[in-house]
């Protein structure tokens, strides 16, 4: 009974290891046949997409072609009817046709010509923008007491000469285009006009109506730049006009200055070196220079001398005999004798005396004693 029961168990795991191995056998098997089965699905999906990719790839080359084919052949056809109407303009069959070509092809040489000077006035506005500010640095920085070097020398009448030539030249060639434009307008109404309801979408009558456009509009913008260029100028030529004022005004200054330091150092040096005459002089030995009326003379905005009423003694534009009549009235005691120039009259008021009333000023007048100097005083009135 033992071995019986030995016997049947071992034959029953032998037939459950037997079922076992079968039934792995079976999953491997199914396992194999499923990835075998995907392999091919996603084979045949990938093919499938080739075939979709070189089907597109070669519908899009095949447009493409086909496009360009068709450009090519627009353009072909482009040329062949440009040239047609290039043909149709350049050789008209009628005399007014003709007539339109000689004026329009003067009217487009004309437009170098035209630009050549637009440029030629340009560049000579902007040497006198230069000039302008050369001009004014040269006065800012001398009225900050910097030297500055001189500019080379150049002739400006000269520069001015070619710049009215180039102007008058450009007005010139402006207004000869603007006619021949204008003739060419009457030739082209002439000849379109009474056809107009025929050939108003022909290609010449197109070329020339486009052409008159843009003929027009560059004379426009011709003679709108001309009159910026213009007035750009006149801008300058009134700067240029208050800088060289200025500068003007800047010399007379500097001069003004020289000469007034020169007249303080001279009659402080009469002053200091004149010794008192040994002989009292007579009236005959002083020259009053320029006779003075009896009247009140007055004079406006005399540089440093302060407003009021002087008892002017004597009245030289000559330096030197400024100062011998200066000396002799040193030399005669009077050591507080002092003078003034006036630059509206360039002449010399030669003074010892000066009061803010004229009632004060009168009575020094009448009590002026005998004294030589004083023979022919008389009133000179300083004011703003």
């Amino acid at each position: 009974m033992a071995e019986q029961k030995a016997k049947e168990e071992a034959e029953a795991q032998a037939r459950l290891l037997a079922e076992q191995k079968a039934k792995e056998e079976a999953e491997e098997q199914a396992r194999q046949l499923a990835e075998q089965k995907a392999k091919e699905q996603a084979e045949e999906k990938a093919r499938l997409l080739a075939e979709e990719k070189a089907m597109e790839e070669a519908e899009a080359a095949a447009l493409l072609l086909a496009q360009q084919q068709a450009e090519e052949e627009a353009e072909v056809q482009r040329l062949a009817e440009e040239q047609a109407l290039e043909e149709r303009i350049n050789n008209p069959n009628d005399e007014l046709g003709k007539d339109m070509l000689a004026l329009s092809q003067k009217v487009e040489n004309a437009k170098a010509r035209q630009d050549e000077f637009l440029k030629k006035f340009d560049e000579m506005v902007e040497v006198k923008d230069k000039d302008l500010k050369d001009l004014k640095e040269e006065n800012d920085l001398s009225e900050q007491g910097i030297s500055v070097e001189p500019k080379p020398f150049k002739s400006v009448n000269r520069e001015n000469m070619i710049l009215d030539a180039t102007i008058k030249e450009l007005e010139s060639i402006i207004e000869s285009r603007n006619k021949d434009i204008e003739d060419l307008m009457n030739l082209y109404d002439e000849k379109y006009d009474e056809e107009i309801g025929t050939v108003y979408l022909d290609e010449v009558y197109v070329y020339y109506k486009n052409t008159l456009e843009r003929l027009t509009a560059e004379q426009v913008q011709a003679t709108q730049t001309k009159i910026e260029l213009q007035l750009e100028l006149e801008d300058i030529q009134i700067a240029t006009e208050f800088e060289k004022n200025r500068r003007i005004k800047r010399a007379a200054f500097d001069n003004e200055e020289d000469r007034y330091t020169n007249d303080r150092e001279t009659l402080q040096n009469i002053k200091l070196n004149t010794p008192l005459a040994n002989q009292p002089y007579t009236v005959d030995d002083f020259d009053f220079g320029e006779d003075q009326s009896g009247n009140i003379t007055i004079l406006k905005n005399v540089n440093r001398v302060d407003n009021g009423y002087y008892l002017i003694i004597a009245v030289h534009n000559d330096t030197d005999k400024r100062n011998e009549f200066l000396t002799k009235v040193v030399a005669s005691g009077r050591a507080d004798v002092d003078f003034f120039y006036d630059e509206n009259t360039s002449k010399y008021y030669i003074y010892y005396e000066k009061f803010d009333s004229l009632i004060t000023a009168n009575e020094a007048m009448e009590s002026k004693g005998n004294r030589p100097y004083n023979t022919r005083m008389s009133l000179v009135k300083i004011e703003d």
